[in-house]
């Protein structure tokens, strides 16, 4: 009888010992991919937008996006300017063409709107017409149309002033730092990527909005806000 118990309980232990190895070989090979993704991404990150909104990547980016789901708190901003949330809007056009992409900063003192860009080299651009970039590439100068930003701007913020009942906001265009944009003539003001932190800080739309006011506007744009 006493032979049975300890077979029992060696057994027990084996099964007991196997099952916490799975669990750190499961755990492991998340982190794994976890850290690998974030490895691939941060080249993209480097050169976009988000680290200058961000205060690093891993973390204040990366994690909330992948974790949690959620990325419309940065810790940076939270220094500039206090509780805030960030709304992000992909405009696509007729034929599901991403045409425009906007970044909606609801924060203590208003509202910024700022429509971003991606490319590089010098930039043309009116009012009305056709953007584009010309750039040498090999020894040759290459000219690269795209939508124009201003006329999908026009109407986000448009629906923007609808939700807030036609409250005061500031707006926006900002591009890459390597990006010439002598040539671009529009009524928005035009920001590099390197300036946005300036930007955010001195930021105010000329009234006020308390905690529970930002999360509203944001669940206006889209947005989840958890109450728990």
């Amino acid at each position: 009888m006493m032979h049975s118990l300890l077979v029992a309980e060696a057994a027990s232990e084996s099964s007991n010992s196997n099952l916490n190895l799975l669990f750190y070989v499961v755990i492991g090979s998340m982190l794994i991919v976890f850290l690998f993704r974030a490895f691939i991404g941060y080249g993209h990150y480097k050169k976009s937008i988000y680290s200058h909104i961000y205060d690093n990547y891993l973390i204040d980016y990366y994690y909330k996006l992948n974790v949690f789901q959620d990325a419309s708190r940065s810790q940076l901003i939270k220094k500039l300017l206090g509780n805030h949330r960030l709304a992000y809007a992909n405009i696509t056009n007729n034929d599901g063409q991403l045409v425009s992409q906007i970044i909606t900063l609801i924060h203590p003192k208003g509202v910024l709107c700022i429509s971003y860009l991606n490319g590089e080299g010098k930039l043309y651009g009116k009012e009305t017409g056709d953007w584009y970039y010309r750039r040498i590439e090999d020894g040759q100068e290459h000219k690269y149309k795209i939508e124009n930003p201003v006329a999908y701007f026009k109407e986000y913020n448009t629906h923007l002033s609808q939700v807030l009942e036609g409250k005061n906001i500031q707006s926006a265009i900002a591009v890459k730092d390597e990006c010439d944009v002598t040539n671009v003539h529009t009524s928005f003001p035009i920001v590099k990527y390197s300036d946005l932190e300036k930007l955010i800080k001195e930021a105010d739309s000329g009234y006020g909005l308390n905690d529970a006011e930002i999360d509203e506007i944001y669940e206006k744009l889209g947005g989840k806000v958890s109450r728990k």
